[in-house]
């Protein structure tokens, strides 16, 4: 199972972390694996290539973390569609995959 854990900071995300492998199906096969991956890394490319801004971030099998708490105030606004958007992406995936992906939302 994917777990996902979104970090918010005064109703703002600023963070989030991603753990594990979804098990749908065998690796290179895996529709949700391939979707959380697909979405996730779009993320980064949107908020580097797009946006222009600078997330701290990790990838390496199975797992992700990204982060942009240290970045401008001014940043943190202009993220908010595209890491709400992914949120709400990764919800559908979840309802439609039950058992596939986890979903948390902390506010740290």
């Amino acid at each position: 199972m994917t777990s996902v854990l979104f970090k918010k900071k005064d109703d703002k995300i600023i963070a989030f972390d991603i753990n594990g492998h979804a098990g749908y199906a065998s690796e290179g096969e895996d529709i949700v694996c391939a979707a959380i991956s697909a979405l996730s890394q779009s993320v980064i490319i949107g908020l580097e290539e797009v946006l222009y801004i600078k997330p701290d971030y990790n990838i390496k099998d199975g797992f992700l973390c990204m982060s942009i708490r240290d970045n401008s105030i001014e940043d943190i606004e202009k993220s908010q569609v595209l890491l709400k958007t992914f949120l709400k992406s990764l919800q559908s995936i979840s309802v439609s995959y039950v058992g596939y992906i986890t979903i948390q939302i902390e506010e740290v």
